[in-house]
């Protein structure tokens, strides 16, 4: 879902999150973006993992291709197949940031 500005906010009823490197990134909170437990988990789990975590303001076109994720209290860490039709690739990092919220919920 975008704001009124145009710029990514956050799916219907989860936080977004891509992958860019070994960067992890996700709309600022300026955004409109709930400011959720699971999305203080997840930046908790990038910065343990190693991984740079960076809120932005973004348009769409700078997801374009990149391997994203989606995260709510109830689904956990999801990645996200498909964006407007398009395929997205996977990413590893995915995978390690879901296995290491996992674990910090126990």
């Amino acid at each position: 879902m975008l704001n009124t500005a145009g710029e990514v906010a956050c799916a219907a009823a989860a936080n977004v999150f891509w992958v860019r490197h070994d960067e992890v990134f996700t709309p600022d909170l300026d955004c409109g973006v709930l400011d959720g437990i699971m999305r203080r988990e997840v930046i908790a789990a990038c910065h343990g993992l190693g991984l740079h975590v960076e809120s932005v303001f973004a348009n769409p076109g700078r997801l374009a291709g990149a391997p994203m994720f989606i995260t709510n209290s109830l689904v956990g860490v999801r990645p996200v197949a498909s964006l407007d039709g398009q395929s997205l690739p996977t990413s590893p990092r995915i995978a390690a940031i879901a296995k290491a919220v996992s674990r910090g919920s126990k």
